[in-house]
């Protein structure tokens, strides 16, 4: 193509974060370009080269005779180029090519998309003729035995120019359980970025910070010891900030590998049964560690291992004052950073005192995790009985994804902290105090990201999203009035999405709805909202001593707990801890005929 318009055009960000993912290909795409095009073939001649991302060869139109592609990358070229992107023949390469006219491109290149061939949980399958159809380029998700690689290069059939699509936002109209996209426009800036980020670094989901962040106040949490040598007050949970933030504090997520998994069994002093979590972060995640409070040995721990020192059982054998004068022991050892996050949770209660070491069957949930994605959402903190250890706590939504033979099952837990150390207000000090982080009812909020290919609606049939739900464990979990029904997306009288519930535990709507950047999609979010433990006024008078006498105090009905005087909180009203721990299998369901069943993706 001799004349080629001006276009400025972003990576991928999806294939840049991929290629953080792997070490391997971070190394490479750090000491060299993983995509180089040749003037000349045999790999001579000037040269263009280009890291992941969309790209104009404006300055190299048809110019192009042979191309280099490093190990794990795809490079698709295209003959021809528009303001909407490439079109024309094309060919997707993963490898050196010393002579382009071997695929009709010798001096044809117009327009290059340089990828990352691996993306958690999924492999890029390139162009292919089966049976005599050509099959386009697509992701599959991986196999427990992956397919031998294609070495075979396959042009694809000359696509028309990209149909330019106006800046209309979607309008869509609610009726019951069925929503109409009215008019289909582009997703909005802001949109796509939730979109990208769910899709390629959260297991496709959003957790509770869909709308925007939580905040906490600014003030730390204190612990009960359970042990006569060591007060009932020490602040214990401190929340963490991001130097470069200068607002507040708040409930973040974390994406990353699970290095361990383990449910605690500790009794008497700071008795603990919680389960943890240690995640490796994705690089996009890394502030969190690298942001967090360096490591520490703490007074705190000091007086722990002095108190385990001169005391047997809960019972102190030497008074505080004849306490060693020493430091402690210095057991964070010789690191001097952190490696890991560790996202902690309760999801069961255990009275104190009489609690009988089981192992929950989240824990087994979560070790067989071990090497794999996870993400989870809640206060950012340090422990100071820990080493100042980073970690997300209570870890309140945990979830991940993983590729089934027919289509994604999305596994997901909201988890009221059942501890009771993160309730009341009066176990909060220092600071602002706004609401404690883990005080019942919890909302779990999953946005998942969907993406119906425009050619899967088109006249002669059509592909339905079908998202199912199955539960797996639930206690306490809030239902609401006729919500078990199912939930349609539809367009131009056709189902793009389904979402089947088989219970009352959801509010379903269809959020941030376009086409995707190249036009060729409609994405958008199907929002989950579920909610567990509950709070419960009982009573709107109590009779407090104050000077030596009781006083009589009254608060109306309804009132909010966060309002009311802490000192008698916990005596006006109830709180009960919750789960739900559910999975979501997302198939793609078609009426077309058999010939194009296989062109779902």
């Amino acid at each position: 193509m001799k004349a080629i318009s001006f276009l400025v055009l972003l990576s991928f960000a999806f294939a840049t974060s991929y290629s953080q993912k792997d070490p391997d290909r971070a190394r490479l795409y750090t000491k060299a370009q993983p995509v180089t095009l040749y003037e000349h073939g045999n790999f001579a001649g000037q040269t263009k080269s280009m890291g992941i991302g969309q790209f104009l060869l404006s300055d190299f139109n048809d110019l192009a005779s042979s191309i280099k592609v490093a190990a794990g990358f795809c490079a698709v070229i295209y003959e021809h180029a528009d303001a909407g992107g490439g079109y024309g023949i094309s060919v997707d390469l993963m490898e050196d090519r010393h002579d382009l006219s071997a695929f009709n491109f010798n001096d044809k290149a117009s327009y290059v998309i340089v990828f990352s061939t691996i993306r958690p949980g999924y492999t890029w399958v390139r162009n292919a003729i089966v049976n005599g159809q050509f099959i386009a380029g697509h992701w599959e998700r991986e196999r427990a035995r992956p397919l031998p690689p294609n070495t075979v290069a396959v042009v694809s059939p000359s696509r028309p120019p990209n149909v330019t699509t106006t800046a209309v936002a979607t309008a869509m109209q609610v009726n019951g359980p069925t929503t109409t996209i009215t008019t289909l426009g582009n997703m909005q800036q802001g949109d796509k970025v939730l979109w990208d980020k769910a899709y390629n670094l959260q297991s496709g989901i959003y957790g509770n910070d869909f709308r925007g962040r939580e905040e906490l106040g600014s003030a730390c949490f204190q612990r009960a010891s359970n042990n006569a040598a060591i007060p009932d007050n020490i602040n214990f949970w401190y929340l963490q900030k991001d130097s470069r933030d200068h607002r507040g504090f708040f409930k973040r997520t974390l994406s990353g590998k699970v290095a361990v998994a383990r449910q605690v069994n500790i009794a008497g002093t700071f008795a603990d049964y919680d389960i943890n979590i240690d995640i490796e972060p994705l690089p996009e995640y890394m502030d969190l560690l690298t942001r967090a409070h360096p490591r520490e040995y703490t007074t705190i721990m000091r007086l722990q291992y002095e108190a385990s020192k001169v005391s047997i059982g809960n019972i102190l054998t030497k008074p505080i004052w004849q306490w060693e004068s020493s430091s402690g022991q210095a057991d964070c050892g010789d690191e001097v950073g952190f490696k890991h996050i560790e996202a902690e949770i309760a999801p069961e209660y255990w009275p104190q005192g009489n609690h009988t070491f089981g192992r929950s069957a989240f824990a087994d949930m979560c070790l067989i995790r071990t090497g794999k994605n996870i993400c989870v959402y809640g206060p950012w903190i340090y422990d100071m009985g820990h080493c100042c250890h980073p970690e997300i706590h209570p870890a309140e939504q945990v979830w991940w994804s993983e590729p089934q033979s027919n289509g994604v099952k999305y596994n997901l837990n909201v988890f009221c902290d059942a501890s009771r150390r993160f309730w009341w207000r009066k176990q909060m000090d220092d600071g602002t105090k706004l609401r404690p982080w883990a005080a019942p009812p919890i909302k779990g909020l999953f946005a998942i990201a969907f993406e119906v290919p425009l050619d899967q609606i088109s006249a002669f049939g059509q592909v339905t999203k079908k998202f199912e739900v199955s539960n797996v464990e639930h206690y306490n979990v809030i239902e609401y009035p006729n919500a078990d029904q199912t939930y349609n997306l539809q367009y131009q009288g056709k189902t793009l999405v389904s979402f089947i519930p088989h219970n009352n535990a959801f509010k379903v709507s269809f959020e941030n709805v376009g086409l995707s950047p190249a036009g060729n999609a409609v994405r958008g979010f199907l929002v989950l909202e579920t909610s567990v433990g509950t709070v419960t006024q009982v009573a709107t008078s109590i009779y407090v001593a104050q000077g030596g006498q009781l006083v009589k105090v009254t608060i109306p009905p309804n009132s909010d707990p966060d309002k009311v005087d802490q000192r008698y909180e916990d005596k006006f009203f109830k709180k009960e801890d919750g789960r739900y721990m559910f999975s979501i299998l997302q198939t793609s369901v078609t009426n077309r005929p058999a010939n194009e069943a296989g062109r779902i993706n």
